[in-house]
């Protein structure tokens, strides 16, 4: 066994985890793992596999993976350019012909745009017609009213009693807009103040060296971030014990899972520093020393 193998197994043992979990988490061999243990490089698939698996493998059990590679490049092979061996051949790509429906387009725009022009043309007259109706009826009943009133004023009949009881209704309802806005105003008054509601609040209850606890109030909303910034395993379970990450994260890979309907939810970051975690859009602070941490995510909603 090399100094490397029993390095990663004694992290593997620390942890608690077997073989088989690190190939559950790691998707990597039974055999090639011990074989990264006992230092048989020569089983592996190839030097670019075998320092592919030692990083997948440090990562899982909470080790730098790029460190331990550049700290063990003396006893790694090193990764050379080899194409791996018993690839599917690639299967040449046959030239497209131009579609038929591409090569219609000349011959069938003009006859589109005609067709766009004529609809254009008898919106344009309809429109023209429309108000020309309009201004007609307006001027003609103009001109019947003003006849009305001129044979009026000629036979000198007194305006009828509607037109007198029309003409008075004003004056006699004058008062009552400003009895409506007194009540109105008073009504205001009589409401109490709404209070504001209280503002998000994530705060800190609890921790140690490996392990913090937040707690999450003042929101009916529970939604947590997971943002690598490089290789890390990410382990996200529920209080209904639902696994919502369970995996080993890339750098650069995002995950968003809404948690609005648990009560609480336990984090393990295999490597802390590799990964920024965000809470309702809110970063929290986790510890970089040790790598491994475990968070818990009280949620106490708003009532």
């Amino acid at each position: 066994m090399t100094e490397l193998g029993q390095r990663l197994k004694e992290a593997r043992n620390d942890k608690g985890l077997s073989i088989e979990e690190i190939q559950s988490i790691t998707k990597i061999q039974k055999r090639y793992l011990h074989a990264i243990e006992e230092g048989n490089y020569e089983l592996l698939p190839g030097n670019f596999y075998t320092r592919a698996f030692i990083k997948n493998y440090a990562e899982a059990v909470g080790l730098g993976g790029e460190e331990l590679l550049e700290e063990y490049a003396s006893e790694i092979p090193k990764a050379s350019t080899d194409v791996p061996e018993n690839l599917p051949p690639r299967k040449m790509r046959r030239p497209t012909s131009p579609s038929k429906t591409t090569s219609k387009w000349p011959s069938v725009f003009p006859s589109i745009l005609v067709v766009l022009a004529l609809v254009g043309v008898a919106a344009i007259i309809w429109f023209v017609v429309q108000n020309g109706d309009e201004k007609t009826n307006q001027t003609a009943t103009t001109n019947q009213v003003e006849e009305q009133v001129s044979s009026d004023e000629n036979s000198g009949n007194p305006p009828s009693s509607d037109e007198v009881t029309d003409s008075k209704k004003p004056e006699d309802s004058s008062d009552q807009p400003d009895e409506d806005a007194k009540e109105q105003s008073s009504d205001e008054e009589k409401k109490p103040e709404e209070e504001p509601e209280p503002d998000m609040a994530i705060k800190k209850v609890e921790s140690n060296s490996s392990s913090s606890t937040y707690e999450l109030s003042n929101t009916d909303k529970y939604e947590v971030k997971l943002e690598a910034k490089g290789g890390s395993w990410v382990a996200l379970t529920g209080a209904s014990d639902k696994k919502y990450v369970y995996k080993s994260l890339k750098k650069g890979e995002k995950v968003t899972h809404d948690l609005t309907k648990e009560s609480s939810a336990s984090l393990r970051l295999g490597s802390s520093p590799n990964v920024t975690v965000f809470v309702n859009g809110e970063k929290i602070d986790i510890p970089n020393e040790p790598v491994v941490q475990n968070v818990t995510l009280n949620f106490k909603k708003s009532e």
